[in-house]
């Protein structure tokens, strides 16, 4: 090809014809630039399509990782649903039970329930790998963007909240533990009587820190629903504006 138009180019010139030339080798440079260009274009196209395709993959990992998340906050309130009904049967059972010992039995019975928490750790692979390449701003979408960052900004939040459940819970297990080995209980459990208090002497009825207890994980449970609930609402919102960017995608 390049020997073609040099052929071209020396005959122009032998026959005189410099006019002609002239005109041939602007044209001549007119296709190297356009050729250049469509170069460029091409490469361009290329770069924007990889993009968009590291854009959707990104985007349905995420996807993935929100289903996850919401099971798990599911899960959770779930969990804790269960419990606070468990705490408000052992609360009705000191305040308005017959005895001490069946107040103590209903807490002994329940203590594996009341002893567990659940708390949710959100799945952030997807968003921290792509934080991690820097390609946040792979996602072209403003609006979608900035709520996925938000999102994962604002479940930073929840692990104050998570920690106050534990906590309580941990609280609640070695304050109780001791007043659960009395006499009842030892004869329950090991089939022996002992010398230990009777659930009468530890006054189980009136005992503040045990009310004080349950109803504080009671409370703290509440608010950790609440704020579940909220979350999972969030959770659903984001999943919708990624479908419905992904489906206007492809």
């Amino acid at each position: 090809m390049f020997k073609f138009f040099r052929n071209i180019r020396q005959n122009l010139i032998r026959n005189g014809q410099t006019r002609r030339y002239v005109f041939y080798a602007l044209g001549e440079i007119a296709l190297v630039v356009i050729g250049i260009l469509l170069a460029l274009q091409i490469d361009s196209w290329q770069t924007e399509r990889m993009q968009r395709k590291k854009e959707i993959l990104y985007l349905k990992e995420i996807r993935t990782n929100l289903e996850d998340d919401f099971g798990n906050v599911a899960y959770s309130i779930a969990h804790n649903q269960r419990k606070d009904s468990i705490i408000q049967l052992c609360l009705t059972s000191i305040l308005e039970g017959s005895s001490d010992a069946e107040s103590m039995m209903t807490i002994l019975g329940n203590m594996p329930a009341l002893a567990e928490f659940s708390v949710y750790t959100p799945n952030r692979v997807a968003f921290d790998n792509m934080l991690s390449a820097e390609n946040i701003d792979l996602i072209s979408n403003d609006s979608l963007r900035t709520n996925i960052s938000k999102f994962y900004s604002e479940g930073n939040l929840l692990f104050g909240m998570q920690d106050r459940v534990k906590d309580l819970t941990r609280k609640f297990v070695d304050n109780t533990t001791p007043l659960l080995m009395n006499r009842e209980s030892i004869e329950l459990i090991f089939g022996k009587s002992s010398e230990f208090d009777s659930a009468e002497d530890l006054g189980f009825r009136k005992n503040n820190t045990l009310f004080g207890d349950l109803f504080g994980m009671q409370r703290n449970l509440g608010f950790h629903t609440a704020y579940l609930q909220t979350y999972q609402e969030e959770i659903l919102k984001l999943q919708n504006q990624i479908e419905g960017f992904l489906t206007g995608s492809e």
